[in-house]
């Protein structure tokens, strides 16, 4: 009798949960999932400033308007998230809101340390 190998099926991907989104998948560097990765390195490419620390970063609000583009993955915004304000000059004032996945990481990266914020990103 033939025998037939279905090793294909499992091509070796061990799939674990990712550290930030709790979503189950594979796994990428630092414990993050490919989802997690490219958000981050956008956040890294669009707020270098921030992350190297050479502008103020405001304090963490609350923002309750559904729709607003995320700034780390341009997705519209469902509920409650976080919000900064950016006052760059007087007449020019930028509002940069997150998911709270992505606050998670703006967090990290260095929008400020999580033992310094405010628990803003508890969402």
């Amino acid at each position: 009798m033939p025998t037939v190998s279905l090793s294909f099926l499992n091509r070796g991907t061990v799939k674990q949960v990712c550290r930030i989104c709790r979503e189950l998948g594979e796994i990428k560097t630092e414990r993050l999932c490919a989802d997690c990765v490219r958000i981050k390195s956008q956040i890294t490419v669009r707020f270098a400033e921030a992350v190297r620390g050479t502008i103020a970063i405001p304090d963490a609000q609350r923002c309750e308007r559904l729709g607003c583009l995320c700034a780390a993955c341009d997705v519209g915004t469902l509920g409650s998230h976080p919000l900064y304000l950016f006052d760059l000059t007087r007449a020019d004032r930028r509002e940069i809101h997150f998911h709270p996945r992505c606050h998670e990481l703006w967090l990290e990266i260095g929008g400020r340390r999580p033992e310094q914020d405010t628990g803003i990103s508890q969402g």
